[in-house]
């Protein structure tokens, strides 16, 4: 460096604090910036990429297809690529109102439909950042949704994400 800048950065004085020790504080303070944003980042991305579970309830379905869908079924996207796999499956009668001879709604159980009750798994850490991208579709509780296994389609309604 010319002689000069080096006898003014070493030399001159504002406050009675050195140009260059000022210049060195202002850099380790933002080295020291830098290295807490980068961490602060990196956790926020790893807190976003998980494994994702999600309930769902997929009502009144014809007891055919719902023997159809089994455990360990793989749930595809619109490109055939596998997303979730089904971990979870209970299986109830489907459930409609009617109303007795007292004029009365009471719940009674469907001679022929069933309903079911999937847990699925993402086969690879998802990003959840506002829901779930899935097709063209984004994942949220309270939606529903068509999902497709390689031999069924069927509507779910999403209770629940983990």
């Amino acid at each position: 460096m010319n002689k000069k800048v080096m006898f003014f950065l070493t030399n001159w004085q504002w406050n009675g604090v050195k140009v260059a020790d000022f210049l060195l504080v202002l850099l380790i303070l933002a080295s020291l910036m830098l290295t807490i944003n980068k961490t602060s980042l990196a956790k926020q991305s790893a807190q976003y990429m998980q494994v994702v579970k999600i309930d769902l309830v997929v009502p009144n379905l014809d007891s055919q297809v719902a023997s159809q869908i089994k455990v360990s079924d793989l749930i595809t996207d619109q490109k055939g690529n596998a997303c979730f796999e089904i971990i979870e499956k209970i299986e109830r009668s489907a459930e409609h109102p009617i109303i007795d001879n007292k004029g009365q709604i009471i719940v009674a159980q469907h001679p022929k439909m069933v309903s079911l009750f999937l847990t699925l798994q993402s086969l690879e850490p998802l990003e959840f950042h506002h829901g779930i991208k899935y097709n063209w579709q984004v994942i949220k509780i309270g939606g529903s949704l068509i999902w497709e296994t390689r031999y069924c389609r069927f509507v779910g309604l999403v209770r629940g994400i983990n």
